[in-house]
């Protein structure tokens, strides 16, 4: 008889409370100047393929604020509503120097095709990044703590849910990751006082389309 629980089970039981804790963590470590949860550290690269196989790293689009967020497309709500909120931010900043890049956390159903017909109809500025396998982009979740699993067996052929937190990283020009956003009921005009606020800190001088 096992006294101890799986690594699995671990693993599943450290993601739950991570998952419970976030909103707390939200509430109480906000910065005062933002709406997001404030941070500052080098947002980890990656080299993934997009949906045409060609290798794409997030060193690409240094000098960009770039939006990540990690989702999948069978997701019921929260994948569809950050994407959702990341299209708005799109079309209400009226800045051009914001990326969107979404990464697939299940390749083995998200195809390359369904992917494109998803991700094209929202600008040039928006990209859709696979892998091989979800283990792959798990190794790179696991780097912004951003953790998932699959409910049950991942199998293409069948129905499942893949456990995860849906936050939504800003990552300035630098490469540095400034602003996590973890609440799945995002405000997008707060979220873009947030980036109007960064982009003059960063750099005063940097091009927006907006008017002043």
């Amino acid at each position: 008889m096992k006294l101890f629980p799986s690594k699995a089970w671990i693993f599943y039981i450290l993601t739950a409370l991570a998952f419970m804790a976030m909103p707390v963590v939200f509430f109480y470590m906000n910065s005062a100047q933002l709406y997001g949860l404030s941070v500052d550290r080098i947002a980890p690269d990656f080299i993934l393929k997009d949906t045409q196989g060609n290798p794409h790293t997030l060193s690409q689009h240094r000098g960009r604020f770039v939006y990540l967020y990690f989702g999948y497309l069978n997701c019921n709500e929260v994948c569809h509503n950050q994407v959702g909120v990341m299209f708005n931010l799109h079309h209400q900043s009226h800045m051009d120097n914001v990326d969107f890049i979404f990464i697939t956390m299940d390749p083995k159903r998200d195809s390359n095709k369904m992917l494109n017909q998803y991700f094209n109809q929202f600008g040039d500025n928006f990209y859709a990044l696979t892998a091989e396998s979800m283990a792959q982009i798990q190794v790179i979740a696991n780097q912004y703590q951003a953790y998932f699993f699959a409910e049950g067996k991942a199998d293409p052929k069948k129905d499942y849910e893949i456990s995860h937190p849906g936050n939504i990283f800003l990552i300035d020009p630098d490469g540095r990751l400034k602003v996590i956003y973890p609440n799945q009921f995002l405000r997008y005009d707060n979220m873009l006082t947030d980036l109007k606020f960064l982009n003059q800190s960063f750099n005063p001088q940097l091009n927006s389309r907006s008017q002043p």
